[in-house]
C-alpha cells in the first residue's frame, strides 16, 4: 500500500509491506536551513508514542529522526495505522514545527488468496536477536574434531536450538516456516498431490509435513538433488565398508585390489535421504508410497529448484517457490523468502517441467537418452523477447541451451528508468556488471538510483569488481555484516551481535531477486531459485517468476529489501569507523550540518531522498 501526502513546507511517501512501513521524507530546498529532523509520532490505542533509533542530543534527552528515510519495523501485517509527522527547526532550547502531516496506512496481508509472500527475519546478527535471547549465547568450537591447541578456534552464537520453547526459531522465521508447512499441509486427502523440486532437505518439519500428507492419502512425489560423487571404497567380502575419500583426494593410497573406484551419492542427497528415512511410516499401507517419495535427480550440475505444486483432482492449482532451502539455515537464518501463486497456467507450467524433471533427463539431447531438459525448454519455455506484457506473471525454467535469459536481466537492468533493487548472493554476472559499473545515461529521473545487496564484498566472485560496483555514483552498495565488537566505544546498549550457527557457506544473504523501477505504478518483480549467473542460467535446474505490474507484491518486497539493505549498510559504515569517528555518530547532530548532504545535487544520498519522495515520481 502506498499513500502520499503533502502539503506546503513537508511531503511524506509511506510504503507499507507486511511488517514495514517505510517514510519517504522531504522538504523544500528553501527549508533547509536550521532543520533539526523530523518528528514522527505513531498512534498506538489512543496515546501518541514518538519513534527513534535511540539517539539524543548531547546533554539532552531529545530525540529526532535525522533522515529522510525511515521505517518502522514494529508493525504487523495487515493492521492498520496512524502517524503524525513534521519538520523540527531552530534549536533545542527553541523548537518550532511545521505543520504536521497525519497518515493512515495499512500493511499488507502476505498472502492475498492469489500471491503469498513471506521472508523471515533474515538478520540473526542483530541487536534484536541479542537483546531477546543474549543468555543462551555461547561459544563453539570451529572444528570439534580439532585437538591442536594452537589451531584451536572458537566462535560466539546463539543457537536457535539452545533456546526454549522454540522461541528463537519462531521469531527468525519470521512466519516462513509456518507458510511453507501449511503449504504442504492443504493436501489432505486423497483429492490432492504434491509434487516437488527440491535442493537440500534436512529440516524434520518439512519432510513430516511430506510424509503426513501421504498418510492423508496425498500422492507425494519429491525430485531431489542426487548428483553422485567418485568415491575410493574399500571393500570386504564385497560389502563396502569404508570410504577411503571422495572426487580424487590426493590422500588415497592403493593397496592391492580391495579399494576401487565408485559412484556415490553426494553430500547434499545423502542428507535428504537420512532426513525423510528418519521420519519413517506408520501406516502399512502407505510403506510402498513412502520408498518412491524421493526421486534422485542425478543428471543435473545442480538440481537447484524449491518449488512445491499443489494438485487437486490432479489439476495443479498452487505452486511455492523462492529461495529458501528445506534446512534450518534456509529457513532460520540467512536471508530468504517463499512465494505462493495460485494461477492454474502457472500452476500448469510447473507440473509439465515437473515431469520431465521427473524423467531424469540429461542437459543434452541424443538419440540414446533422448531429448534433454535444455531442448525440452527451448521448445516449451521459450527465452523473452523484449519486455514482458504489462500485468503479467511468467515463468522461466533452466537449464537453457544458451545465456540469452541472463542478458534479457541485465537488460531490464539496463533500461530501468526509476530503479534497480538487486541481491547476489555469490556473483555478479559480467552482463550486469557491464551495467552496473557504469552511469545510466537515458534513465528519465535524475535521481536514478541502483541499491546492490551483496552477501561478502570479500567473496571470489564479488571481490574484484566490487570497488567499481561502488565506484559508480549511481550505486548503493551493501553487503552482510554485524557489528564489531569496540573495546571503550562507551556505548554499553550496544551488545555483541551473534550468528545462529546454521549456516555455513552463506551466512547473510541467499535471496535471488531483483525489482525494476519500484517505485512507479509499472514496476517488474523477478524472484526465484537462480542466482544470476551462467551456471544458474544454463547448468542447473532452476525456476524464476517474473511479475509485471503489481504494486502489491512490489512493496512488499521493496520494504524487504529496504529493512535488509539499511540493516547491512549501517553496519559497513559503522565498522569502517575508527573509533574516534565512531564516538561522533552515538549523538545527534545538534545543527542542521547534516542536512547538507541530502541536498549535495547529484550526490546518492540527494538522489534517495528524492527517489523515495513525492517529488521524485
Amino acid at each position: 500500500m502506498r499513500v502520499k501526502v503533502k502539503n506546503d513546507s513537508l511531503s511524506v511517501k509511506a510504503i507499507a509491506g507486511t511488517e514495514v512501513i517505510l517514510f519517504g521524507l522531504n522538504v523544500p530546498d528553501d527549508e533547509i536551513n536550521e532543520l533539526l529532523g523530523f518528528k514522527i509520532e505513531k498512534k498506538i490505542k489512543n496515546s501518541w508514542y514518538s519513534l527513534h533509533d535511540g539517539r539524543t542530543f548531547i546533554d539532552s534527552d531529545k530525540s529526532l529522526i535525522q533522515r529522510f528515510m525511515w521505517s518502522d519495523y514494529q508493525v504487523d501485517s495487515a493492521t492498520a495505522y496512524t502517524y503524525r509527522i513534521a519538520a523540527a527547526y531552530g534549536t533545542l532550547d527553541d523548537l518550532r514545527f511545521s505543520e504536521t502531516i497525519t497518515i493512515d496506512i495499512t500493511t499488507e496481508n502476505p498472502d492475498d488468496d492469489k500471491h503469498g509472500v513471506f521472508f523471515n527475519r533474515g538478520v540473526a546478527g542483530s541487536q534484536a536477536y541479542s537483546r531477546r535471547f543474549e543468555k543462551y549465547q555461547k561459544w563453539y568450537k570451529d572444528d570439534p574434531t580439532e585437538q591442536d591447541p594452537t589451531k584451536v578456534r572458537y566462535t560466539r552464537f546463539l543457537k536457535p536450538a539452545d533456546i526454549p520453547k522454540r522461541e528463537a526459531y519462531k521469531w527468525l522465521s519470521r512466519g516462513l516456516e509456518e507458510a511453507l508447512l501449511d503449504f504442504i499441509g492443504q493436501a489432505k486427502n486423497s483429492k490432492y498431490s504434491i509434487r516437488a523440486s527440491i535442493y537440500e532437505l534436512s529440516h524434520f518439519p518439512a519432510a513430516q509435513a511430506f510424509v503426513d500428507a501421504l498418510e492423508r492419502g496425498a500422492d507425494v512425489k519429491v525430485i531431489h538433488h542426487a548428483k553422485k560423487q567418485t568415491a575410493y571404497r574399500r571393500y570386504s567380502n564385497k560389502q563396502a565398508v569404508t570410504t577411503v575419500a571422495v572426487d580424487g583426494s590426493k590422500e588415497v593410497v592403493f593397496k592391492g585390489s580391495e579399494i576401487k573406484k565408485d559412484r556415490i551419492p553426494d553430500g547434499i542427497s545423502q542428507v535428504a535421504m537420512r532426513t525423510m528415512g528418519s521420519v519413517g511410516i506408520s501406516k502399512s499401507k502407505y510403506l510402498d508410497a513412502f520408498k518412491t517419495i524421493l526421486l534422485p535427480r542425478t543428471e543435473a550440475n545442480i538440481s537447484h529448484n524449491k518449488f512445491i505444486i499443489l494438485l487437486e483432482n490432479d489439476i495443479p492449482i498452487q505452486v511455492w517457490t523462492g529461495s529458501t532451502n528445506l534446512t534450518g539455515g534456509g529457513l532460520f537464518g540467512q536471508s530468504n523468502v517463499g512465494q505462493i501463486i495460485r494461477d492454474n497456467d502457472i500452476a500448469l507450467e510447473y507440473f509439465k517441467y515437473w515431469e520431465k524433471l521427473s524423467e531424469n533427463p540429461k542437459k543434452s539431447s541424443s538419440k540414446k537418452t533422448g531429448q534433454g531438459i535444455r531442448d525440452w525448454l527451448k521448445e516449451k519455455n521459450p527465452n523473452l523477447d523484449g519486455n514482458v506484457p504489462e500485468d503479467s506473471v511468467n515463468a522461466i525454467f533452466s537449464p537453457r541451451s544458451d545465456e540469452k535469459m541472463l542478458q534479457w536481466y541485465a537488460d531490464r537492468i539496463d533500461q530501468a528508468k526509476n530503479s534497480v533493487f538487486l541481491t547476489l548472493a555469490f556473483s555478479i554476472d559480467d552482463s550486469f556488471f557491464n551495467v552496473v559499473k557504469k552511469k545510466a545515461q537515458h534513465a528519465e529521473t535524475s535521481a536514478f538510483l541502483r541499491y546492490l545487496l551483496v552477501e561478502s564484498k570479500n567473496a571470489q566472485y564479488i571481490k574484484p569488481k566490487y570497488p567499481d560496483m561502488v565506484k559508480c555514483e549511481q550505486n548503493r552498495v551493501a553487503h552482510g555484516d554485524k557489528l564489531r565488537a569496540r573495546r571503550g566505544a562507551n556505548k554499553t546498549e550496544e551488545l555483541i551481535e551473534s550468528l545462529t550457527g546454521l549456516n555455513h557457506n552463506v551466512n547473510y544473504l541467499h535471496t535471488k531477486y531483483m525489482i525494476i523501477d519500484a517505485l512507479t505504478e509499472d514496476p517488474i518483480v523477478i524472484s526465484g531459485s537462480a542466482n544470476f549467473s551462467k551456471a544458474s542460467t544454463c547448468d542447473n535446474d532452476e525456476n524464476m517468476l517474473i511479475i509485471r505490474g503489481n504494486t502489491r507484491i512490489t512493496d512488499i518486497y521493496l520494504t524487504e529489501f529496504m529493512r535488509m539493505f539499511n540493516h547491512f549498510r549501517n553496519r559497513n559504515v559503522e565498522n569502517a569507523l575508527n573509533n574516534a569517528d565512531y564516538q561522533k555518530t552515538l549523538h545527534l547532530t545538534s545543527d542542521d550540518s547534516w542536512v547538507k548532504p541530502y541536498f549535495k545535487t547529484g550526490s546518492p544520498m540527494s538522489n534517495e531522498r528524492i527517489l523515495f519522495s513525492v517529488e521524485g515520481e
